[in-house]
């Protein structure tokens, strides 16, 4: 795992940099989503964590769950395609979780068959460390963990 201004970025998740989502490939088609550590230093303290049902199809880029703290309400966007399969309902009743381990804390896994073309839109590994430090300096993120 990276660590860039105290953020951690593992090189084993796929990345949608400019929305601060990563994506995981499970057993199958299923493909398991979460937020960022550079995202829930964006948000601050997450009070408010609500995901779509399970059985809603998703396009790429559409907001799969709404995420609210102290200074910031927002989207989080499925960076692939699919059909929600299962919420994480610990995310929704302890939200705070996120900013503790946004990496072991996901959010939804969506059934995606044809994930393949939408992960090849994303980036992983050291491509996703060079290209995540270059924004996290660029927009002056710095992740603290409690």
């Amino acid at each position: 795992m990276a660590t860039v201004s105290e953020c951690n970025i593992p090189e084993d998740r796929y990345y949608w940099i400019d929305k601060h989502v990563w994506a995981k490939r499970l057993a199958g088609d299923e493909i398991e989503v979460g937020i960022t550590d550079p995202a829930q230093a964006l948000a601050g303290k997450i009070l408010v964590c609500r995901i779509k049902k399970v059985g809603r199809e998703l396009k790429r880029g559409a907001s799969a769950a709404t995420l609210e703290s102290g200074k910031w309400v927002g989207g989080v966007s499925t960076p692939v395609a699919g059909v929600i399969s299962q919420i994480n309902e610990d995310a929704e009743n302890d939200p705070e979780s996120l900013n503790r381990d946004p990496y072991g804390t996901w959010l939804f896994r969506l059934h995606a068959p044809s994930a393949d073309e939408d992960l090849a839109l994303l980036v992983t590994g050291e491509e996703a460390v060079s290209l995540y430090q270059q924004k996290i300096l660029q927009d002056g993120i710095t992740c603290h963990h409690s």
